[in-house]
């Protein structure tokens, strides 16, 4: 008789569908960064405004108040850390500004969104959930309550940077970002570039990471570092534009943490107002010419073809 070996048993891979379905996580919607783990099939025809459940249902949803803490904490986290970059940037009298911005921005954003994602989706900015409420990837129960967990996490990390820099440094520096010099550029053209860079990384967010269709091709683990990167690239191009000038926001939640670090609310309606108008733009975009709208029509002929198919045949 053989002797027992002692030799332990061979690892096995674990394969319970709980371990890959991204439905199992509290961050899994449609306009979220950790996907829905659903095909193009799953793409609803009927338009969002004409569904009722996407303004009723979540409410009071346990999973929808669970996200909106991490979420919260989260943009506290992040909008603290960008300020104290910001801070570093101004004190050092760096000179290639430009290069620190984009390279930061891109690693920094990529990392927040991976670690955020399956908990909440991942927006960490009001500017980015508005957008997916209006584009009906985002219900308005879960969107308004991220979105004021986002605004208070601004909040919270405007007060603790204040803190943080003491009284006289914080407004020396002017919070740290979001100002201009009206003598060098007018609040027009600072709406007007934020309306653009806004609508610009909002389209890159969409199209390569948050519509559920173009997760297929991409896959939604390399949504984050795209958007990631497609902040750098936007954030980049705005820095240098004129003396004074700290480049395109992007995101309403940190410029009233800035604001309220700085006590400097000098044209703040324009971080404000810009984001908006191109969420609203992105969103018309979205409903009329989808950045998949060519799989989108593919799918609407094959429909019609089949349902043709299936008339024909009952006649016969």
């Amino acid at each position: 008789m053989p002797a027992p070996s002692s030799a332990p048993p061979p690892l096995r891979e674990r394969t319970s569908s709980k371990m890959t379905d991204s439905r199992d996580v509290d961050g899994a919607f449609e306009g979220s960064f950790a996907g829905t783990g659903r095909d193009i099939a799953g793409v609803r025809p009927q338009p969002w405004y004409y569904r009722r459940e996407y303004y009723l249902d979540g409410w009071t949803n346990p999973v929808i108040q669970r996200a909106a803490f991490v979420e919260c904490f989260a943009t506290t986290c992040s909008i603290y850390l960008s300020g104290q970059f910001s801070m570093t940037l101004m004190n050092t009298g760096v000179t290639q500004v430009t290069a620190y911005v984009g390279i930061y921005n891109a690693v920094f954003l990529t990392l927040f969104v991976y670690a955020t994602a399956t908990a909440t989706g991942g927006h960490i900015n009001p500017m980015i959930t508005f957008t997916t409420m209006l584009c009906g990837l985002t219900p308005i129960p879960r969107g308004v309550v991220l979105i004021t967990a986002q605004i208070l996490g601004g909040v919270l990390a405007g007060g603790v940077l204040l803190g943080s820099w003491g009284q006289d440094r914080a407004i020396s520096r002017m919070g740290g970002g979001n100002f201009f010099d009206p003598t060098q550029i007018s609040p027009g053209q600072v709406l007007l570039i934020e309306v653009m860079s806004s609508m610009t990384i909002l389209y890159l967010a969409i199209g390569t990471g948050l519509d559920p269709r173009q997760q297929v091709l991409y896959g939604r683990q390399l949504g984050p570092l795209l958007v990631g990167l497609s902040l750098g690239l936007v954030s980049s191009s705005t820095t240098g534009v004129a003396p004074g000038y700290t480049g395109a926001s992007m995101n309403p939640a940190r410029a009233i943490a800035l604001a309220i670090a700085g006590r400097n609310w000098h044209h703040h309606w324009v971080w404000w107002v810009g984001p908006a108008l191109a969420s609203i733009l992105m969103a018309l975009m979205y409903r009329f010419a989808p950045p998949s709208y060519a799989e989108k029509a593919k799918r609407k002929a094959m429909v019609e073809s089949s349902g043709q198919q299936e008339a024909r045949t009952a006649g016969v």
